[in-house]
């Protein structure tokens, strides 16, 4: 597998057909130096056609941008057994010889019955390809025993890792949901019905931690490394996130050991010219409105990305060795600070999550997203402590008074620090 020399920053939903060229059929590369500019480097780039797909990918390599490609040959692969190797085939004789192209869009949020179908794709792409991934998108937790196939959710995730060894585990978690009450809608499945009332049950949904914890420990246990996607866009239950929640989500995965991030979405999905789809799932306030323009979110994740970026570059690669919470939490497999840790001798927040990586990094995020939170700690005699500036990418030493170090994490924000 060809690694990325950057912490990878992705998305969900990326330029539609409607967009993808000029009136004058040349491609909209600004479409994609617009991606670039807000931060991202791995590209998830729609189905656009063989000849489209080809120019994309060309036009990100003079971009410096990598690609996860979406193919109708590989969806069709996932059922069709007879022509799955045939169709794979030409999927990797197109596209597998750019250099930007870094991986092919498989399936997303898989039952268990389905692992085993996923299973012989990947493994055909990867006899035919070994220098791209397979990518694979979980459900979250709380799509429920009928919904995975499996009694838990760690052993949905364990058994995905089993069975399918995947480059990369992904999974997407949404935890802000809107103030309201659900309207009375009908829903063709149980699935879509289940989803819709638990965006309602309460302000914030329980279980991303849990989710997390389950993920990261499957993870270590089998030496793959996981990305999370995070909630951006507004629709159904879920509500139109401020910065630092946004913040909040990114730095909890990072915190967490999230080898990858992933915004769900970039572009706004679906149209509010389409009378078919029903009113509880429209969305609004992606990064890219509908009609192209921006946002505010994507002034917001810019500025995210910038930081996410930074600090990422600096835990890519790095174990994960332990995390810790301060303060209440209603997820039960959490483990509170123990007093004491590495070169960190005591620690004190009213909120907040410590993710201890290799090479005596410690990111400290804070569980507020509205509250900034105060932070002081205490190291091993004889030890300094480095702060990570991400804004201007700079270490600084700290300096501790009466032998305690003290910092204030904003609402939402991670903070990086070095013990030496």
């Amino acid at each position: 597998m060809a690694e990325m020399k950057n912490y990878p920053i992705t998305f969900w939903w990326g330029v539609p057909q409607k967009f993808i060229r000029h009136a004058d059929g040349t491609l909209a590369v600004e479409r994609f130096e617009e991606m670039r500019e807000a931060g991202f480097n791995l590209i998830d780039v729609n189905d656009h056609g063989y000849e489209t797909n080809c120019e994309v990918l060309a036009a990100c390599e003079r971009l410096g941008l990598r690609v996860t490609l979406h193919d109708h040959r590989i969806n069709k692969a996932v059922t069709d057994a007879e022509n799955r190797e045939k169709l794979l085939a030409e999927v990797v004789r197109d596209y597998g010889a750019y250099p930007a192209l870094h991986g092919y869009y498989v399936f997303d949020e898989p039952h268990s019955s389905e692992f085993a179908a996923l299973a012989d794709i990947r493994r055909i792409l990867s006899e035919l390809d070994p220098a791209h991934e397979s990518y694979i998108n979980l459900y979250p937790n709380y799509a429920g025993a009928a919904g995975l196939g499996n009694p838990t959710y760690y052993e949905h995730v364990d058994q995905f890792l089993h069975d399918v060894k995947p480059e990369i585990l992904s999974y997407d978690h949404y935890s802000f949901h809107k103030d309201e009450e659900p309207m009375d809608v009908y829903f063709a499945n149980e699935r879509d019905r289940m989803i819709y009332q638990a965006a309602f049950r309460r302000n914030d949904r329980p279980g991303f931690f849990d989710n997390i914890e389950d993920v990261r420990t499957a993870c270590l246990r089998a030496g793959t490394p996981f990305m999370v996607i995070v909630l951006l866009v507004e629709h159904g239950g879920y509500r139109n996130l401020t910065e630092a929640e946004i913040r909040w989500e990114v730095f909890q995965s990072l915190a967490y050991g999230s080898a990858r991030l992933s915004y769900f979405t970039y572009w706004f999905p679906g149209s509010y010219e389409n009378e078919n789809e029903p009113d509880i799932w429209k969305c609004g306030n992606a990064m890219l409105n509908y009609d192209g323009t921006r946002n505010e979110h994507y002034d917001m994740v810019q500025r995210v990305n910038r930081e996410l970026s930074a600090v990422g570059n600096i835990l890519m690669g790095r174990t994960s060795e332990a995390v810790f919470h301060f303060g209440e939490e209603p997820d039960k497999k959490i483990t509170l600070w123990q007093g004491m840790y590495g070169a960190i001798t005591g620690m004190n927040a009213n909120t907040m999550t410590a993710g201890f990586f290799a090479g005596n990094l410690v990111l400290l995020a804070n569980k507020d997203y509205v509250n900034s939170t105060d932070v002081s700690f205490a190291v091993t005699e004889g030890k300094r402590v480095m702060h990570y500036g991400k804004a201007r990418g700079i270490w600084e030493e700290l300096t501790p008074a009466n032998g305690c170090f003290s910092m204030t994490l904003a609402a939402g924000d991670g903070e990086l620090i070095r013990i030496v």
